[in-house]
């Protein structure tokens, strides 16, 4: 399997760029060929945008499978980039298997939150050390935890055929992917309308989530991929603006993929000027494109 992947990632208008609170992660099963000044796929690599506008592209050849994930941090939670990191990388090293039901995914959660009170321990003792220890204003947001959505998706190329193959992916909240096959949006998931967007998104709590809970919301879903498919995984404010112009007879995936060959600066005019024409709402703005070659 071979596949072309391009990272974007910016901060809110008005923002700082250390403010953005979202995280991506790309990585690859098998022996893999990466190609590219700024490649950002590899065994198991990580990738966690840096502060301000990113544009990271690179390829990747030879592998048995590639796997994705985005996770959008609650802006009222304290922390919620470092929750986010958290969940993305945990979803990144996970069992495939842990990945196609309700079950498995919760499963994921909760060993990531089970790594939470260790980060925060360290975090509050570097505090202390750096003479800046937490505020009185700031324990209870920090006693609340952290919260994030966590969209995850797994690609898989037949042996026998190395020009296609399968894809699954699971997300709990409203971080979505979308299908792109030849000028047809094939599957938009886990919301098929703009309108299906709100302010209270199912989300991951850094401090356990309720079994039961995680089930009745985390949705699944699979399907096969051929050869020139796009696959988008984007943050909420991004995937809004995505179905929004599908539903008005546009295709977006042309507007996206001007974004390919862009620069950070080139990303950041782009993303300003739908800002201003109130086509995408003022939030962090993450997307992964994947497309097997």
């Amino acid at each position: 399997m071979r596949a072309h992947v391009t990272v974007l990632a910016l901060h809110k208008g008005g923002a700082e760029p250390h403010e953005y609170e979202d995280a991506a992660w790309v990585g690859s099963r098998g022996v893999p060929t990466v190609q590219g000044g700024s490649a950002v796929i590899g065994a198991g690599r990580s990738m966690l945008p840096p502060p301000g506008p990113t544009c990271r592209r690179g390829g990747v050849g030879r592998v048995t499978s590639v796997r994705a994930a985005i996770s959008d941090g609650a802006s009222d939670s304290l922390l919620a980039r470092r929750w986010a990191e958290v969940l993305v990388r945990q979803a990144g090293g996970a069992p495939t298997g842990l990945l196609r039901t309700g079950a498995g995914f919760a499963d994921v959660l909760g060993r990531a939150a089970n790594r939470w009170p260790d980060l925060m321990k360290r975090y509050e003792d570097a505090r202390e050390l750096r003479g800046r220890p937490l505020a009185w204003y700031e324990r209870p947001g920090f006693e609340r935890g952290a919260h994030a959505t966590l969209l995850v998706a797994h690609f898989t190329a037949h042996r026998w055929a190395p020009a296609r193959g399968t894809w699954s992916a699971a997300a709990l909240g409203d971080t979505c992917l979308f299908h792109v096959r030849g000028d047809q949006l094939r599957l938009a998931f886990p919301l098929d309308r703009s309108d299906d967007f709100d302010n209270h998104p199912a989300l991951a709590a850094s401090h356990g989530n309720d079994r039961d809970a995680v089930e009745a919301h985390v949705r699944v879903v699979g399907g096969s991929w051929v050869l020139g498919d796009r696959f988008y995984l984007a943050s909420d404010a991004l995937a809004a603006w995505f179905l929004r112009s599908r539903e008005e007879g546009g295709q977006p995936w042309h507007a996206l993929r001007v974004l390919d060959s862009a620069s950070p600066r080139e990303l950041a005019s782009w993303i300003e000027r739908r800002r201003a024409a109130r086509e995408l709402r003022n939030d962090d703005v993450t997307l992964i494109r994947i497309e097997p070659r």
